[in-house]
């Protein structure tokens, strides 16, 4: 009994940390549906339910809301990004593999669009968030050229080159519409298409 115990949050503390992701989540909600400016403690507090004095309290200010936000936001990616594709590498195909890759990666920014937007311009001059986005994003790469490369045989260069590609082609998308990046209209099947032939050419596949 006293094992289980000690492994059991105690109420105030399980309340505290439910009031944290309640205040969170509510960031995330303001900074997607509104944007960095409409994001105020007591916007936050309005959208969570948590009185201002006690956002205050766990956070001290805006900026430092924003930092926890982007990093309850940065969690649920990394989350949602290994959910995705840690089924794909298990397909046999390599061509499958990449075009199951492009997807993941397109679904899980364009799904997060505005909140990334709203981090991006936030971040644009705040060291600090720029540095965790950054820090985020380095990992995520790492990991990613290191299957890669045991998928494919392929140099850590080419890996870290075919990622460069995924990342960029996905925040492309999360940042702009298609029409604000080009004038030609191609579908998505031929994107894809197109995007699985230029990684099969970095990787030697």
């Amino acid at each position: 009994m006293a094992e289980r115990q000690e492994g059991m949050r105690r109420p105030q503390q399980a309340r505290s940390q439910d009031s944290a992701a309640k205040v969170l989540d509510a960031a995330l909600e303001i900074l997607g549906g509104r944007g960095p400016k409409a994001l105020t403690i007591a916007a936050v507090s309005e959208v969570s339910g948590v009185s201002n004095g006690s956002i205050y309290h766990r956070f001290t200010d805006r900026r430092n809301l924003l930092v926890a936000a982007q990093d309850h936001f940065l969690a649920r990616i990394e989350d949602a990004w290994l959910c995705r594709t840690a089924p794909v590498w298990d397909t046999d195909n390599r061509e499958t593999l990449l075009l199951r890759l492009i997807e993941a990666f397109s679904e899980v920014f364009t799904e997060n669009r505005l909140v990334f937007q709203a981090f991006m311009l936030s971040g644009y001059d705040d060291a600090r968030l720029r540095a965790r986005g950054a820090a985020s994003t380095r990992r995520a790469a790492r990991e990613f050229s290191a299957l890669l490369v045991e998928r494919f045989g392929t140099t850590p260069q080419a890996a870290d080159t075919a990622y460069r590609i995924l990342w960029g082609q996905a925040v492309s998308a999360a940042l702009f519409a298609d029409e604000e990046v080009t004038a030609l209209r191609v579908g998505e099947r031929d994107r894809r298409g197109h995007m699985v032939r230029a990684l099969q050419a970095v990787l030697g596949a």
